[in-house]
């Protein structure tokens, strides 16, 4: 048997191992297109990551596609699954995704804050990463547990670290109790007896007769020349923005319009308002980061005419704003035109979609 020269072994070698190289070269490139797609959607999905943020990663195995990660709603996966399929990759998708908020023992998802003033910082460390400052008796929602932090969210939607001693954690039913009906606003700084300091800016719920709830839950009567009342639900502003937005009833949706020959979503508001001297941004996801959160799903007991309820889609978080009416009643502008709609499923207006897509809604004016 004649043996093969060194100089041919060497050749054979080659070649088997650039066979071998290029099997392998499909599967490699297969999983870099994966994640940058999946990196694409973790970027564009939320547009502002101080308020929201998504953190997913893929896996291939076989022909499912595992999905890991935080994030704080599903609607996303939709879109992402339609990504995938126009790039080729027809995976089973198997969601293994962490959904923000956790769940929180005896159902105490929310806090109230008993620091005169704590800083909600990005990361969980000592460290200047600051992103906003929650006040005295200010309501925030649990996001995580984090050994001697909690991750929280502020009326104004930032996300932050703060330490536990600074917030009592409460349920829904006390929660509510901060966000319903009077409030007492503190213009200038004050002590209390207890050596509590009061920052100006604060706002604590009013009970009448001069008593006020404190933010570790108990009572206490204070002369009302500390601060001054004010009552959202009084307001006659949100009765003057319903009428002005019925006004735009059947006019059909016209993408960019905020004229009396169409309008879209964000452009029916901003008009809505403006016709009453309040100025808004001109897009739906600018309007998301004006006013404080006064609405989630779940929890929509403290809403009042004239605030605005903001919907999510399959690419980005917000891609829908309504003004909500009362009793569980929107006017909008989407699809056949400026429209009355409901989210209570007896109601004959019923949308199963608005329902399905709310994510939070933001209170503008008091």
């Amino acid at each position: 048997m004649r043996l093969l020269s060194p100089r041919i072994m060497i050749s054979i070698v080659l070649v088997l191992t650039f066979l071998s190289s290029c099997a392998h070269f499909p599967a490699a490139q297969r999983e870099n297109d994966i994640q940058q797609i999946i990196q694409k959607a973790n970027d564009n999905f939320y547009l502002d990551k101080r308020i929201w943020y998504q953190d997913i990663a893929a896996e291939v195995e076989g022909d499912q596609l595992i999905l890991t990660g935080e994030a704080f709603f599903s609607q996303p996966l939709k879109g992402l699954e339609r990504r995938l399929k126009r790039a080729g990759y027809d995976y089973e998708i198997v969601d293994r995704i962490s959904y923000l908020p956790e769940d929180f023992p005896q159902d105490r998802r929310y806090a109230i804050v008993t620091a005169s003033a704590v800083m909600g910082r990005y990361k969980p460390v000592e460290v200047k990463e600051e992103g906003t400052e929650m006040l005295y008796g200010e309501p925030v929602r649990l996001i995580r547990d984090s050994g001697p932090y909690y991750q929280v969210q502020s009326t104004t939607g930032y996300l932050g670290y703060v330490p536990k001693a600074s917030l009592r954690p409460v349920d829904l039913t006390e929660w509510n109790q901060y966000h319903l009906g009077k409030q007492a606003v503190f213009g200038r700084n004050i002590e209390l007896e207890n050596g509590q300091s009061i920052r100006m800016g604060t706002r604590l719920p009013y009970l009448e007769d001069g008593t006020l709830l404190l933010a570790d839950g108990q009572e206490l009567t204070l002369s009302e020349a500390n601060y001054r009342i004010v009552d959202p639900a009084l307001n006659p502003i949100r009765k003057q923005i319903i009428e002005s937005g019925k006004q735009y009833l059947g006019l059909p949706y016209v993408w960019g319009g905020r004229s009396a020959d169409g309008v879209d979503c964000s452009g029916f508001v901003m008009q809505s308002f403006l016709l009453n001297d309040i100025y808004l941004p001109r897009d739906t996801d600018e309007m998301a980061n004006v006013g404080r959160i006064i609405g989630l799903p779940g929890w929509t007991d403290a809403l009042l005419p004239g605030d605005l309820l903001f919907f999510t889609g399959y690419r980005r978080l917000v891609t829908h704003v309504a003004i909500y009416m009362g009793d569980d009643r929107v006017i909008h502008s989407l699809g056949k035109g400026v429209q009355i709609e409901s989210l209570n499923p007896e109601h004959p207006e019923y949308s199963k979609r608005l329902t399905e897509t709310f994510i939070f809604a933001k209170r503008i004016f008091e």
